[in-house]
């Protein structure tokens, strides 16, 4: 690894004894210039009411349901095909450069891989139609972890402990395991108290979310500004 990549990875402990890697979906595989914020103020009210009546510190609702109180009696099916329209329409997405080869690249090592996102029922089929499907990226389904099916969000460790309970089942301690995320708060944060190892992805400034800190007061073990860097 030359000068400029070791830069990158700021110095930081050296990406051995992997045995496993997980990946953030949304600024991190895929590439979206949508915020936080929804932009449909009476979705975002909806969405606001199901979180108060969470019982988590960090609620998720399931999509579906929101879109059926404001079309009642809709059929399931019509209310998916909304809420996919409807979130191609405010978040549209695209592959993040390098993100299928560097799949692509781990599952010829024989690298288990997996998924630990905060996500809806459309996500991974988005994924899907931007990367391909992900039985030949290498993507255990096994490995994947959804909000939505939780009703708990990241920053909330609630999906990191469920992947690490996961992979000790198949041998695989969580300090063997490398996260890769773009969001220090939602990502890197309770990665790292999990106990896994962190990767801070900051190749993509509309994605990046440093919270107020610096790349070199991340909490990351490693920052890669290419996927690809994985793979070195």
């Amino acid at each position: 690894m030359n000068e400029a990549r070791n830069d990158h990875f700021g110095g930081h402990h050296p990406l051995t004894g992997i045995k496993a890697i997980l990946f953030d979906i949304y600024g991190t595989l895929l590439g979206s210039t949508a915020g936080e914020i929804h932009p449909d103020p009476e979705l975002r009210a909806l969405i606001a009411e199901a979180h108060a009546r969470s019982p988590h510190p960090f609620p998720e609702v399931e999509i579906r349901e929101i879109h059926a109180l404001r079309h009642p009696g809709l059929p399931v099916e019509e209310i998916e095909a909304l809420a996919l329209r409807h979130e191609r329409s405010v978040n549209p997405v695209e592959a993040m450069p390098g993100a299928s080869e560097t799949l692509h690249a781990l599952k010829a090592r024989g690298l288990p891989l997996g998924l630990v996102s905060n996500a809806q029922f459309y996500t991974l089929p988005e994924l899907e139609r931007c990367l391909g499907p992900i039985d030949t990226l290498g993507i255990d389904p096994g490995l994947c972890f959804f909000s939505y099916e939780h009703l708990r969000a990241k920053p909330d460790p609630f999906l990191f402990e469920l992947a690490k309970g996961r992979l000790l089942e198949r041998g695989i301690h969580a300090t063997e395991t490398l996260y890769i995320g773009n969001d220090v708060r939602n990502d890197i944060d309770p990665a790292a108290r999990t106990g896994f190892r962190t990767a801070l992805f900051a190749g993509d400034a509309r994605s990046l979310r440093l919270r107020g800190r610096r790349l070199d007061n991340s909490g990351a073990d490693h920052i890669i500004t290419e996927l690809r860097q994985l793979l070195e």
